[in-house]
C-alpha cells in the first residue's frame, strides 16, 4: 500500500472542494483532492450547464456578503478564457408588489453598496417584450448577477491548480468511522483501491455522498432530492436580451452559447440515491415546464425541447450549508449541504474552509453540524 502524505487532503472535486484547494494552495498548504469521478463528473450536483449567481437573500447578511465577495474571483477566472465562464447578464427576480423578503434585499444591498433597479410592470413589459406580466407585479433586478458555467468553471479551477501543483487523484474513499482516530484525530483516509492519504487535516466536501462516506456524522442529515432542468430551441431574437431569471418556483436561462432556453422547476423533487437514480427527464416535469412558458413566454410554450438533465440538490434539514467540524475528529472538517444554493458561494466557502482550517475563525451558526435535524424544515429563501 502506497502512502501519500499532504497537509490537507480534499475528499471531493465539486464547487466546494474545489474552491477549498484552491484557497488552501494559495495559503502555501500542500493539498491533495481526489474524487472517484474526477471534477464536476456526470452525477455530481457541481456537474451540468449553469448555475445562477444573485446577492438578493431577504435579511440574511451572510449570504448576501458572501455571494458578493465571490464574484470577482468569478470574474477573475473568467476573464483568463477565451469562453467565459461568467455571463455577467444581470438577474431578474419577479415578484408580487410589497414583498417582504424583497423589500428586505432592497435595505440589505443597499447597505453593501450592491447595485440593483426596480422595474414596474410597463417597463417590464417595454424591456422584455416577451415576457408575459401582470400588474400586480414587478422587478428586481441584479446587473453584477448572471450564470456561472458549472461544469466547465470547476474542470478549468481544476486544471490551473493541478498546473501549479495540486495533486489530484482517482479513487473511491471508505467511509470513516470514529474508531478509526487515535487521540480524537484521523490519521488517513484510504480509497477502496488501496491508496492510503495522510494528512494533518481533512475535508469532506463530498456532495450527496457525504453521509455516505461520514455517516458517523451525516446519517438522516443529508435530503437528496431529483431536481430536473429543460433546454427549448428558441429564436435568439425572439428571446431579446433576457437576464437570468427566478420567478419561483420556476427559474431560467437565456440560451448561452447554443444551448437552448433553459427552465427548471425549484420545488424539491422525491428522495433518490445519488448512484441509482434515472437521469431521463419525466414527462410531467415537461409538461409543467411548457405551462410555465404557456404564462410566462407564450412565444416557447411549443419550442421543440432540445436536451434535459437531471441533477440533485444536497439539502440540508433547514437550507443552510454544513461547515462544521466532525464530532469524531479534530482534524475532520465537513463541508457540504449546498441546498440548491451554494454553487455561486464556492469562493467565500473555499476562504472560510482556509479560516476554520488556520483556526483564524470557528465553525459558526447556521452552519454548524447541531443544526442540522433529521426532518426538513427549509427557512433559506
Amino acid at each position: 500500500m502506497k502512502l501519500r502524505n499532504y497537509d490537507v487532503v480534499i475528499v471531493g472535486a465539486g464547487v466546494f472542494g474545489i474552491w477549498s484547494a484552491s484557497k488552501l494552495h494559495n495559503a502555501g498548504k500542500r493539498v491533495a483532492v481526489v474524487d472517484f469521478g474526477g471534477p464536476a463528473h456526470v452525477l455530481a450536483s457541481s456537474g451540468g450547464e449553469s448555475r445562477v449567481t444573485r446577492c438578493s437573500y431577504g435579511e440574511d447578511e451572510t449570504y448576501t456578503e458572501w455571494a458578493f465577495r465571490s464574484i470577482s474571483d468569478w470574474q477573475a477566472i473568467s476573464a483568463k478564457t477565451t469562453t467565459p465562464i461568467f455571463h455577467q447578464v444581470g438577474v431578474l427576480r419577479l415578484h408580487k408588489e410589497n414583498d417582504e423578503s424583497i423589500k428586505a434585499s432592497k435595505r440589505l444591498l443597499a447597505q453593501y453598496d450592491i447595485p440593483f433597479t426596480t422595474l414596474s410592470p410597463s417597463k417590464l413589459r417595454d424591456q422584455f417584450p416577451v415576457m408575459q406580466v401582470r400588474d400586480d407585479e414587478a422587478g428586481f433586478f441584479e446587473p453584477q448577477g448572471g450564470a456561472l458555467m458549472a461544469k466547465r468553471s470547476v474542470q478549468l479551477l481544476a486544471a490551473n491548480l493541478a498546473e501549479s501543483g495540486v495533486t489530484f487523484l482517482s479513487g473511491l474513499v471508505s467511509p470513516i468511522s470514529i474508531q478509526q482516530g487515535h487521540q480524537g484525530v484521523l490519521p488517513s483516509v484510504e480509497t477502496v483501491d488501496g491508496q492510503q492519504l495522510k494528512a494533518e487535516q481533512f475535508v469532506f466536501a463530498c456532495g450527496p455522498w457525504l453521509d455516505q462516506v461520514c455517516p458517523d456524522a451525516m446519517s438522516g442529515r443529508l435530503f437528496i432530492t431529483r431536481q430536473e432542468v429543460f433546454f427549448f430551441a428558441t429564436d435568439v431574437d425572439t428571446a431579446g436580451a433576457l437576464p437570468v431569471w427566478s420567478d419561483l418556483p420556476f427559474y431560467g436561462f437565456p440560451s448561452f452559447e447554443g444551448r437552448g432556453f433553459k427552465v427548471a422547476n425549484d420545488t424539491h423533487g422525491h428522495f433518490i440515491n445519488p448512484d441509482t437514480e434515472d437521469r431521463n427527464a419525466s414527462k410531467k416535469g415537461e409538461a409543467d415546464a411548457r405551462a410555465y412558458l404557456h404564462n410566462r413566454f407564450p412565444e416557447f410554450a411549443d419550442a421543440p425541447l432540445s436536451e434535459t438533465r437531471v441533477c440533485q440538490y444536497e439539502n440540508s434539514s433547514d437550507g443552510h450549508f454544513l461547515m462544521d467540524r466532525h464530532p469524531g475528529f479534530e482534524n475532520v472538517w465537513l463541508v457540504g449541504c449546498g441546498s440548491g444554493h451554494g454553487f455561486k458561494h464556492g469562493p467565500a466557502v473555499g476562504d472560510h474552509v482556509l479560516n476554520l482550517i488556520n483556526r483564524t475563525s470557528e465553525p459558526q451558526e447556521p452552519f454548524l453540524l447541531g443544526s442540522k435535524g433529521l426532518q426538513q424544515d427549509r427557512i433559506v429563501l
